[in-house]
């Protein structure tokens, strides 16, 4: 039989598979949960968020600087770090300006696929804030308002109730890919989800949880 050219995947079984290829990455654990929603979020617009991760190698991970802040106006420099990492320090960084100074405007210089900066609105509908992406031929701005809190977004809403449509090698190369993040099956990591018979076999290849039963 041959094999699907699309497959419907839910909203949980893409969180979990864009949250172990980012730690395969690189991705510091503690930026994990934000990338990851934000990639979420970017594939239900239809960003292509599953074809960024497949086209990722290991990258040396850098923070975004802050290279100015006046008056709500701030620049940021992102060192060449792709916008799905980055953009959720920049929606920090602007609802933080946008309390402060009643409007924020950022200026994102150094960074790549920008063509991910318009998941943004989306995202900052949950913080109240209205976000508006412009592109002109210097590095892309952010304008940051307020706005009323909308309790939820309907590409998402889509996406829990009829799954997401990918296509199928993209996604079993990422699902296998993905496999590489959990810890291996040998008889030493299974003694962390059974009860060990005798805590004093120390040989890693007796499987302590069989020592002794006999079939």
């Amino acid at each position: 039989m041959t094999e699907p050219s699309w497959l419907t995947v839910s909203l949980r079984e893409t969180r979990v598979l864009v949250e172990r290829v980012l730690l395969l990455l690189g991705v510091p654990k503690g930026a994990v949960p934000a990338v990851r929603d934000l990639l979420v979020e970017a594939e239900t617009l239809g960003l292509g968020a599953l074809a960024f991760l497949d086209s990722r190698t290991r990258a040396n991970w850098q923070a975004a600087d802050l290279a100015s802040d006046d008056d709500g106006r701030a620049v940021v420099e992102a060192h060449g770090m792709p916008a799905p990492y980055v953009a959720p320090a920049l929606l920090d960084l602007g609802v933080a300006l946008l309390r402060e100074h009643g409007r924020a405007r950022i200026e994102v210089r150094g960074l790549s696929a920008p063509h991910f900066l318009p998941v943004l609105p989306h995202a900052a509908a949950a913080y109240g804030a209205r976000v508006e992406v412009t592109f002109g031929a210097g590095a892309p701005v952010l304008t940051v308002e307020d706005a009323v809190a909308d309790g939820g977004s309907a590409h998402l809403a889509r996406a829990v109730h009829d799954g997401m449509r990918v296509e199928a090698g993209l996604w079993w190369r990422l699902y296998h890919r993905s496999n590489d993040a959990l810890t291996e099956d040998t008889p030493v990591s299974r003694r962390h989800a059974g009860a060990t018979i005798d805590p004093d076999v120390t040989d890693p290849d007796v499987d302590v949880d069989y020592v002794g039963v006999s079939s």
